[in-house]
């Protein structure tokens, strides 16, 4: 019986690595199946949509675009948003930082009303890093307005949550902002200690972090300065930040990367764009303040004067990558009409007007038209002279006397121009859902197919596997039912190798035969204790018997092999018997039936009648 039992769990085993393989086997042929019909659709070669994944720094080459071309950073946004190529929060984010950047007033607006959104975002409120770059894009917006009153408050906002992370040099790198604010304010003693005290902290190379903190808090300064008229200190911190960039490049490796704002690990090109910048605007302030310390007549011009200062400067910055793009060539207007480089100043005005379009009723563009009135009258062209110094005139009046009305017209026609958008936009986002539902029941139903397939599969692999199983156990031997003729056969006192049985052989046979022929085994109760009493021996001898003679079995298993196999004659003998009936005829309840024959056989009393 042992052998037996060995044999069909072997075969089990078999059987069931054969179905994994069957199973392995399937879901390879559905995939290579998939690939082959993609591959197979049209007479075109396969079209790659690209992923998030596939444009690690989609997000840098967007912003980067706005340096030069902000309506083309956004159309590159809206088609990442489009393609599925970046997440709605994540594009929401880039957003608001173009806008943060803009010159027209709307869209510093809307950056604002956008960050206010994303800092209830999950995804902001439970991360202190999203929750600071969201606070960065509402101070830059809030300086350039300038707002001085919300900048001081999204800045102490900040410095209080670096605080709190332990980020001390983010936290003196706004320290340096709320330096400036207080200068604006008319605070100037105040802010321009705290600046001192913010450069003071950061002053120390080893950290790029650190140093760029430095960089941005020697900035703030140069602003402060600025406009307290103060050029010299300006110059001054202007070769501080080119010293400390020099210091860098030429000892990188002892700067660690320690910031998640400034790494080049993975894009070392980042490094150098990093230090043209700097340095750049760090040319740009020398200029800057080396033309307004020009006597009002800059006659002498040689070599180491103010004026051949500022025009070394001048044309280091011009010639950097950052002096090309929109914000540098703003910048660096005043500077050019400040040294008389009137051409040069003109046609920057003229790419600033390209660059505002119809967005003219600020002080932005009366100052342009001042500057052009200067240039002119300086070029000796009276009547363009006037014509220009007519237009700011005008346009200061406007200003003055009606600049809440003008906005409220040029609101309107923005409100107007929105509502049509938003109503192209909702029909597409109704064209966009209806594909997705068209694609979605297709999905559901090539799904829905491919269980079926799978499900049949399945269904008929296990009845292979059922089948093999009932032609195995009915090959097994099973012990027939004693008849009161054999009773008396089996005390005779022959083995059957003709020798003579042991005394022990032959209780055992005898409890074996009581069992069988008197049904012993319908008796749920039936105990061991049971039959020691009924042959007068010990459990002890009895577990002997077993031992012997029934490959270790204990009680409980031997009475239950008997069960099962009388179960088994019944349900291949007796089809219109009920397997609930045998489990009752056989001593078992139709559950541990279930249980048992399905551990012994390798499946259940309904399958085996089924694949009979």
């Amino acid at each position: 019986m042992e052998r037996v039992r060995k044999n069909t769990y072997l075969c089990s085993r078999f059987i069931y690595v054969k179905v994994i393989m069957r199973q392995v086997a399937h879901l390879i042929f559905i995939v290579v199946s998939a690939l082959i019909f993609a591959a197979c659709g049209d007479n075109h070669s396969v079209r790659h949509i690209p992923h998030l994944g596939d444009t690690p720094y989609q997000q840098d080459t967007i912003l980067v675009t706005y340096a030069t071309n902000p309506e083309r950073a956004l159309t590159l946004l809206d088609s990442a948003l489009l393609l599925g190529n970046m997440s709605e929060y994540r594009g929401q984010c880039i957003r608001a930082r173009i806008y943060s950047k803009s010159l027209v007033e709307q869209r510093q607006d809307s950056a604002i009303l956008i960050c206010k959104s994303l800092l209830t975002h999950d995804s902001v409120r439970n991360d202190p890093t999203e929750q600071e770059n969201i606070l960065d894009m509402l101070i830059t917006t809030a300086r350039a307005k300038p707002d001085y009153e919300q900048y001081m408050y999204w800045a102490t906002q900040k410095a209080e949550l670096c605080q709190q992370q332990g980020e001390e040099t983010e936290r003196w790198r706004t320290e340096a902002d709320i330096g400036l604010v207080m200068t604006h304010l008319g605070q100037e003693n105040e802010g321009l200690a705290k600046l001192d005290d913010a450069i003071s902290h950061l002053d120390a190379p080893g950290s790029i972090d650190r140093m760029d903190a430095f960089v941005v808090a020697c900035k703030r300064k140069i602003n402060a300065l600025n406009e307290l008229h103060r050029y010299n200190e300006i110059i001054t911190l202007g070769q501080r930040i080119l010293d400390r960039l020099d210091h860098y490049e030429q000892h990188a490796k002892d700067y660690a990367e320690d910031s998640y704002r400034l790494s080049w690990s993975d894009n070392p090109s980042d490094r150098d764009r990093y230090l043209d910048f700097s340095r750049a605007q760090a040319w740009g302030f020398m200029a800057t303040a080396y033309s307004h310390s020009l006597t009002p007549d800059p006659s002498p011009r040689g070599e180491g004067s103010n004026y051949q200062k500022a025009r070394e400067y001048l044309a280091l910055f011009d010639q950097s990558g950052y002096g090309k793009t929109f914000a540098a060539r703003r910048f660096i207007a005043p500077t050019q009409m400040a040294l008389g480089m009137y051409d040069e100043a003109l046609a920057t005005y003229d790419e600033v007007e390209r660059r505002m379009a119809a967005d003219t009723l600020n002080e932005d563009y009366a100052i342009i038209l001042r500057s052009r009135a200067i240039a002119a009258r300086e070029k000796k062209h009276y009547a363009e002279a006037y014509y220009y110094q007519t237009r700011n005139a005008d346009l200061s009046k406007v200003l003055s006397d009606s600049l809440i009305k003008g906005k409220a017209h040029d609101y309107a026609a923005r409100y107007h121009a929105q509502e049509q958008q938003l109503e192209i936009q909702e029909k597409q986002a109704e064209a966009e859902r209806s594909h997705i539902i068209s694609l979605a029941v297709t999905v559901v139903a090539l799904l829905a197919i491919a269980f079926a397939v799978y499900f049949f599969r399945q269904k008929r692999i296990v009845t292979e596997k059922n089948r093999a199983l009932v032609r195995m156990i009915n090959g097994m031997p099973i012990e027939p039912e004693p008849e009161e003729e054999e009773l008396e056969e089996q005390g005779e006192d022959e083995s059957d190798d003709g020798g003579p049985i042991t005394v022990q052989s032959s209780i055992f046979n005898d409890i074996d035969a009581a069992i069988r022929s008197e049904q012993l085994y319908k008796n749920v109760n039936l105990q061991r204790q049971d039959i020691c009493d009924r042959f007068d021996i010990s459990r002890h001898t009895l577990n002997d018997l077993l031992a012997e003679n029934a490959s270790g079995l204990s009680f409980p298993q031997y009475v239950n092999n008997i069960r099962l196999e009388v179960a088994l004659r019944l349900l291949r003998e007796d089809p219109a018997k009920t397997i609930s009936a045998i489990a009752t005829a056989v001593g078992f309840s139709p559950a541990n039936l279930r249980e048992q024959f399905k551990r012994k056989y390798g499946m259940t009393p309904a399958e085996y009648r089924q694949n009979q």
